[in-house]
């Protein structure tokens, strides 16, 4: 503006004129008029005199201009506060759509970091040259034998050697064998407690600069974080691998000289965490690709960040690559044994370990004469089936492998790493067991289950429920192994206010309903909310959270019914039949056509669809059974008596159905609906 209005006293004629000399020749007496003055930037601030008078009210005063710096700055404020606003307001609006179900919230895929070798077969056949062209093998050994021998009480049986074999789809192995027939309970080594390497006894050793910076990192850190058994053995492993490559030499070698670099990239090439995309296709639509494989890297790698947290250096100096190739040495070849304890050395504890020369040993179990149906039968197998047997001797101060039957001579020295899944097997270990022993152990195989949160779940339920969750369900339940966790689980997503607050009263009334909770009756009962009531009738505590009794007859049907619509969805993401597995497996019996680890992706992948099926047909057959007019009578509770001894868990008071889920042993009809997979159309109900 060029111009400010101002507001001027007309003088008085009579009086003196204004300081300045300037005089006023228009007006009116005691008027006042408004005229504009121009506005210049070349006014000063004058010192204040002593006879200022009050007409220096009428003074105008000039601001200080901003200097560039003040207007720039004003300016980034500004985009500041507008770009905060916009993100606020946006994560508002996504937070309200979300709610609202409009848009799905999004998340950041991981993506484990993977490793492969890119030729195995080459690198098998190589080690096998290398190693009967130079008997490189029996030096090894040797140098095994006096490393150990060199230790308080060290022995190793003379009866014992190390051959090389190559199979005929061309993998290595190196068998430990005897050369002599050995008697029963002959001792085939002594190893020393100070050649074990468990976990206690790799965190003790200082002299890795690695493994004594995460002990002073972990006591100086505010907060506790707990570091797995497993990776102080591998950071042990690790440390002194590189010593010994360091001095070229493997007597500073402190564990198994027959494990080189090479060696454990051949044998890791057999584990799945370690295939290629053309290997892990076999394995599609598996739970050991889909779940248990991810969560072995998932595993690792969250080790890995953690020692990384505690010391920064260790990015650098252990790529993650070679943390999780010897992090699967110790899962492939550890051992659970009864150790000294670290405070009591009195009293042994399970503990893992690494026992060098008696982790050669293979695994072996005979094929099974008939099914295994129950726990029992499972652990009478496994007790004859082992042809050795590995104990920490007290007075020995060693672990000592013994022979628990005759071995003649050439006989491969064996123990029975128990009767697990061949998806177990080959995750861990790099093998399977034969068709044929999948199908007499079925019954003692588990499958993967998983239950959803429902869309909208009321706020008196929700609260206890933290994400959705996998179960465990066996194949063949029986006495010490039912689906008690799942059913309880679905029990509680289904349980509607009506079904709880129903169940609280008759529980009230008859506390038999009810396992380990008395619901007392009192003024207060009338007045509970649902929560209250799902409190008490069921166990909010735990996760999962479960109703361990049916609250209702329609509660145990839904209940039912999203188990049975949950396998069939599972059981239709597989890619193929089992009919199709056996036809690819017999087609290679006669040819050879497959490759070890492809040939291993069908086993695991049959045995699999087989477990799942049979849980299918109980969760078919038990929703089916809940609709039959014997239904009022099935879901009546009884009491098992105290006598029974039950295991994991098993709840004592439970619905009279349930005895029939212990039905399922030997041939089960598989109903047409849990056999079909992915390209099966689905034939609508009528």
């Amino acid at each position: 503006l060029k111009y400010i209005f101002e507001w001027v006293p007309l003088p008085n004629p009579m009086a003196a004129p204004p300081p300045g000399g300037s005089t006023v020749t228009s007006g009116t007496e005691d008027g006042v008029r408004r005229r504009p003055v121009p506005v210049h930037y070349d006014w000063h601030v004058a010192p204040s005199q002593e006879d200022d008078g009050p007409e220096d009210d009428d003074m105008v005063f000039e601001e200080e201009p901003p200097s560039k710096l003040t207007e720039y700055f004003g300016i980034f404020c500004d985009y500041v506060f507008w770009i905060l606003l916009a993100y606020c307001a946006s994560n508002l609006l996504l937070w309200v759509a979300e709610k609202a179900g409009i848009v799905s919230p999004q998340f950041e895929d991981w993506n484990p970091v993977r490793w492969w070798h890119t030729n195995p077969n080459g690198l098998q056949r190589e080690l096998f040259d290398n190693a009967t062209a130079h008997s490189a093998t029996t030096a090894q050994f040797e140098g095994l034998k006096k490393w150990i021998e060199g230790g308080p009480g060290g022995w190793v049986s003379p009866k014992l050697m190390v051959a090389d074999y190559m199979s005929e789809k061309g993998r290595y192995e190196r068998r430990l064998e005897v050369n002599a027939p050995v008697d029963q309970d002959e001792v085939l080594v002594k190893l020393p407690l100070s050649h074990v390497l468990s976990s206690d006894f790799c965190k003790q050793d200082l002299t890795d600069s690695t493994i004594r910076q995460v002990v002073e990192a972990q006591k100086k850190n505010s907060e506790t974080i707990d570091v797995s058994p497993w990776t102080w053995i591998t950071l042990y492993m690790i440390a002194h691998s590189k010593k010994a490559n360091a001095a070229g030499s493997t007597s500073r070698w402190r564990f198994d000289s027959l494990l080189r670099s090479e060696y454990v990239d051949a044998a890791l090439s057999y584990m799945p965490i370690f295939w290629d995309d053309a290997n892990l296709h076999w394995l599609n639509g598996t739970d050991l690709l889909n779940i248990h494989v991810l969560d072995v890297h998932a595993a690792i790698e969250t080790e890995y960040h953690k020692l990384i947290y505690l010391v920064s250096s260790i990015e650098t100096s252990i790529p993650i690559i070679e943390f999780k190739k010897w992090a699967m040495v110790v899962m492939s070849r550890g051992e659970t044994v009864d150790l000294p304890d670290r405070e009591n050395k009195t009293h042994t504890v399970p503990q893992l370990a690494i026992m060098p020369l008696i982790d050669l040993v293979d695994h072996h179990l005979p094929m099974p004469e008939k099914p295994l149906f129950t726990d029992d039968d499972l652990q009478q197998y496994q007790e004859k089936g082992s042809h050795t047997n590995i104990s920490y001797n007290m007075d020995l101060a060693a672990v000592v492998l013994k022979a628990r039957e005759t071995l003649v001579s050439k006989t491969a020295v064996t123990v029975g790493y128990g009767v697990r899944s061949n998806a177990d097997y080959l995750l861990y270990h790099g093998f399977t067991m034969p068709r044929e022993w999948s199908d007499l152990t079925i019954c003692t195989q588990y499958s993967m289950i998983e239950l959803p949160l429902p869309p909208n779940l009321p706020s008196w339920k929700s609260r206890f429920l933290v994400h959705p969750y996998r179960f465990a369900v066996p194949a063949c339940p029986n006495r010490k192994s039912t689906p008690h966790v799942v059913v309880g689980a679905a029990r509680f997503l289904v349980a509607t206010e009506e079904d709880v607050m129903q169940f609280e009263a008759r529980a009230i009334e008859d506390p038999g309903l009810m396992e380990g909770k008395k619901p007392e009756k009192d003024e207060k009962f009338l007045h509970h909310g649902a929560r209250e009531a799902l409190s008490i009738v069921c166990e909010t505590e735990s996760q999962p959270p479960v109703c361990k009794t049916p609250l209702s007859l329609e509660s145990e049907r839904a209940a039912w019914d999203l188990i049975k619509s949950q396998t069939l969805s599972r059981v239709a993401q597989h890619v193929n039949g089992v009919d199709e597995d056996d036809r690819i497996l017999a087609e290679d019996d006669v040819k050879g056509s497959l490759a070890v680890n492809q040939r291993h992706a069908v086993i695991v992948r049959r045995e699999e669809k087989r477990t799942l099926q049979r849980w299918c047909a109980i969760s078919v057959r038990t929703s089916n059974l809940l609709r039959s007019p014997e239904a009022v009578e099935l879901i009546k509770v009884v009491r098992v008596p105290e006598d029974m001894k039950l295991g994991n868990d098993e709840p004592r008071v439970r619905p009279s159905y349930w005895s029939s889920l212990t039905e399922y042993t030997g041939n089960v009809e598989i109903p047409e609906e849990c056999s079909r997979h992915l390209g099966v159309p689905v034939t609508p109900a009528a």
